[in-house]
């Protein structure tokens, strides 16, 4: 696990570092300078071209004190400071003078007009209001050199990006790296900062974690390459009922495939059984396309017994995918909330019908807390909070974790980044892992019955929907490398999980 953290949080561990522990921020400074030139390293030869392009606060000190490595190194560096000197931080003021009496000169204007690498130093994550004047003409000057062949490493965040949402203000560098220290920042990952950062690296320089404990981060993240230690430990001795059995409420007429996604992948992530409540007609289609699971189907109506002797069988449940909004889908819906306990996983219609019918949700709200995992789309969230679209765009963070309140359930947004949010944890689970691909139809049937899964084999609700959120995405990204951006499928996603 990872932490994720706001600009005024990332000044909170800065601070409590220097004034707590007494690690001087001129040596910090060095210490980020050091790491980010190890990694520019390789590009350095004899004769290689760098410009710094620094600003007057700390992120244009970190550049210059970059640029002063790399040119020890051998390259031809030149320093460009667009600003007033005599605003430099103290910080700064002090690599200006290092510079000064190493023999280099900081100029006022550009140099030249051919560089190889350009290293971004205007502004680093205290950006708070649009860029103007001769900085809005530098960051055009930074991106003017990357289209001519530049290679542009961003210190810290490109300029122009807001750290806490990854906004940009007005006008912002396309780095090609970006460089970051202690945590990665929000505007990292959320678009379209994600974009503009280009390639990004976490660099350690030394804070102390001793500040989390005042100022908790807003976020949280798991990597790739830790699915296989968040993943529910497998009892070799074992058998079909150890593992978990999934009841899947999904599917109507000429929506079967929403059923078969969401139950194949349930079985896909090692739930032991799994059966299917739906109409007739999509008997043959289960069968084939899924032989390995149970069914239930009902003509007009569902017979209320033995959707009762089903809910009883299970001991998880997976509502929506497909559903419907019909009155036969909002009885099952109203059974399944009757239940009151289960771990259940509501997707699709089933948010639908809660956000239109005041029974259903009065039913989710007399549910067991923290109990349901809900994974609305941007849709499905503004249809169950009320919220405008804009209002929604401007607080998602709050907002997600107000209705995670209101609701009493694991909220998972999905959105180009996908958050989790429950009332029981400090943070939200922002996940890295996923692409644009998965922009298709079924994806968010394929992300419930992995967590329908995940919940089958004993894991906690909000542990389940952030694990089920990383391997969504990861199989999607493994998907995208073997049939294209364009031309995966939902099916293709469920073909990668593990």
């Amino acid at each position: 696990m990872r932490y994720i953290v706001t600009s005024r949080e990332m000044k909170e561990y800065d601070g409590y570092t220097i004034e707590h522990i007494g690690i001087p921020s001129l040596l910090l400074m060095e210490r980020a300078a050091m790491e980010m030139a190890l990694i520019l390293r390789k590009r350095i030869s004899p004769g290689v071209r760098v410009v710094v392009f620094a600003g007057t606060g700390n992120n244009g000190g970190d550049a210059l004190a970059v640029g002063r490595l790399l040119a020890q190194r051998g390259a031809m560096v030149d320093f460009y400071m667009p600003g007033e000197r005599a605003k430099s931080t103290l910080e700064t003021r002090k690599q200006l003078k290092i510079l000064e009496n190493s023999g280099y000169s900081i100029h006022g204007n550009l140099e030249n007009d051919e560089y190889d690498i350009v290293i971004d130093g205007l502004f680093g994550i205290g950006l708070k209001r649009r860029i103007e004047g001769v900085y809005l003409r530098a960051v055009e000057e930074i991106n003017r050199l990357r289209e001519k062949g530049a290679f542009v490493a961003a210190v810290d965040i490109p300029s122009g990006i807001s750290a806490d949402t990854g906004e940009v203000m007005g006008e912002a560098v396309r780095a090609d790296l970006t460089v970051t220290f202690g945590y990665g920042k929000a505007g990292h990952y959320f678009y379209p900062g994600r974009e503009y950062a280009g390639e990004l690296l976490v660099r350690d320089i030394g804070l102390s974690r001793e500040g989390l404990k005042g100022c908790a981060p807003s976020y949280f993240t798991f990597s790739r390459g830790e699915i296989k230690e968040l993943l529910p430990k497998r009892n070799p001795a074992g058998n079909k009922g150890s593992f978990g059995k999934v009841l899947v409420l999904a599917g109507s007429v000429n929506m079967c495939g929403a059923a078969v996604l969401c139950a194949e992948s349930v079985l896909r992530m090692g739930a032991g059984m799994v059966k299917v409540i739906g109409p007739e007609e999509n008997r043959v289609i289960l069968q084939t396309a899924l032989p390995e699971a149970m069914l239930y189907t009902y003509g007009k109506r569902p017979d209320t017994k033995a959707v009762k002797d089903s809910l009883e069988w299970a001991d998880v449940l997976v509502c929506g995918p497909g559903l419907g909004k019909s009155e036969t889908a909002a009885l099952l819906l109203k059974e399944l909330l009757s239940q009151g306990s289960k771990p259940a996983v509501l997707d699709a219609d089933a948010l639908n019908l809660i956000s239109e019918r005041r029974e259903l949700k009065d039913a989710v709200l007399g549910y067991q807390r923290g109990r349901i995992v809900m994974t609305p789309h941007p849709g499905e969230f503004l249809r169950l909070s009320g919220m405008s679209r804009e209002e929604y765009q401007s607080r998602r963070e709050g907002a997600l974790r107000q209705l995670a309140q209101e609701y009493g359930c694991v909220m998972v947004g999905k959105d180009s980044v996908t958050l989790a949010a429950w009332e029981g944890c400090e943070q939200l689970y922002l996940n890295t892992t996923g692409n644009d691909g998965m922009a298709t139809a079924g994806s968010g049937d394929v992300l419930a019955g992995i967590i329908g899964g995940l919940l089958a084999q004993g894991m906690e609700p909000f542990a389940a929907a952030c694990t089920g959120i990383l391997i969504h995405g990861a199989a999607g990204d493994a998907a995208a490398q073997r049939k294209g951006h364009y031309g995966m499928t939902a099916s293709d996603i469920v073909e990668e999980l593990l």
